[in-house]
């Protein structure tokens, strides 16, 4: 799965989730449909496309989580389709044959109808929302109502009157709590930017607004997660203690933070700065190997002694290069990392070290 917020991922969840209940549901109806005696035409052959494109797009998803959207909006247009086209059929059945009644022939879908208003409620923004409501209202509910209407021996029908309160009443109860639906749409967004403004401070170093220690944790533990390819380098200031002790915490709080705008500037999207603890950084670089993680480290290295610090001069700076294995945890990747920055700082310093 393509890298993912939380937020993201329940949603991604949930459209599965209603994707493979849909086509449960579809799936079971066809097979009712196909037992019972003498079924109507429409019973057999809207049920078993409606599984059959429910299940290719929960495929499509599984394959494309990032076309998550897209699926939703297909979703809705096979719902609508699926409710539509009973809807027109049965009315223009029930209007040109004298011995069939509206209320006898039409499925039991109503409830479907008003689950679908809902749920474009709560997925689509209320504009949006909106106006597919009304589509899908005029899509339903107009050649249905038109007939009962018009036929006052079925709309007092103790079916007529549930299907005339589910395609007539209930739709304008649902579009009186749109503007309510919105508000609630918004205090959300606000709780959810709160959240994500006080989840940011959490995981970042206030010191040098990389991810702090918390945060590369979580970062780590996520691509330990994906199996994916990917490296880490350890990288340590070299001789950083000496620079507290002559010019004082404040300069080295400067030089810190001049250290990390330099790597996160030679660092490019697929690469995490983080700042482990003390002068010590690692770098999480998704999708690349060690080979390449060796060069990437270089560079780092040369991005901080090619030009002088102000106050301090020349630093330089050590590194760890090592990329994730089979049967690799997160300790062991992080032991093997340390590791080569020992060994870097063994040999010399100012150079990069990788196993």
């Amino acid at each position: 799965m393509y890298n993912q917020s939380k937020d993201e991922r329940t949603f991604y969840r949930g459209v599965l989730a209603m994707l493979v209940l849909t086509g449960f549901t579809a799936t079971a109806g066809a097979v009712l449909h196909y037992v019972e005696p003498n079924p109507e035409l429409m019973d057999l052959i809207i049920p078993p496309l409606v599984a059959i494109a429910n299940l290719l797009m929960v495929f499509w998803l599984l394959q494309r989580p990032q076309h998550v959207l897209n699926v939703v909006y297909s979703a809705f247009s096979v719902a609508i389709f699926a409710l539509s086209l009973p809807a027109w059929y049965f009315t223009w059945q029930a209007t040109h044959s004298a011995n069939v009644l509206l209320t006898h022939v039409f499925p039991p879908i109503s409830s479907f109808f008003v689950i679908l208003i809902v749920v474009l409620m709560v997925l689509l923004p209320p504009r949006r929302a909106f106006a597919f409501i009304l589509i899908v209202w005029s899509l339903n509910a107009i050649p249905i109502l038109g007939y009962l209407l018009t036929h006052k021996e079925e709309l007092w029908t103790p079916r007529g009157r549930e299907m005339f309160m589910s395609y007539g009443l209930a739709i304008f109860l649902l579009l009186i709590l749109l503007p309510f639906q919105r508000r609630a749409r918004m205090q959300l967004q606000r709780l959810q930017h709160a959240n994500f403004q006080m989840h940011n401070l959490a995981e970042r170093d206030a010191l040098t607004q990389q991810y702090n220690r918390w945060g590369g944790q979580r970062l780590l533990d996520e691509f330990m997660r994906s199996r994916t390819v990917g490296s880490v380098i350890m990288l340590d200031i070299d001789h950083f203690k000496p620079i507290n002790d002559t010019h004082g915490h404040v300069v080295g709080d400067k030089v810190l933070q001049q250290f990390s705008e330099r790597l996160s500037s030679a660092l490019r999207s697929d690469g995490h700065l983080i700042r482990w603890g003390g002068e010590e950084f690692l770098v999480l670089i998704l999708g690349i190997t060690e080979q390449d993680a060796v060069k990437v480290a270089e560079r780092l290295r040369a991005a901080i002694s090619n030009d002088d610090f102000p106050v301090v001069g020349k630093l330089t700076v050590s590194g760890g290069v090592t990329s994730r294995r089979e049967n690799d945890s997160l300790e062991s990747l992080i032991t093997r990392a340390d590791k080569c920055l020992y060994e870097a700082k063994l040999n010399g310093r100012n150079q990069i070290a990788s196993e």
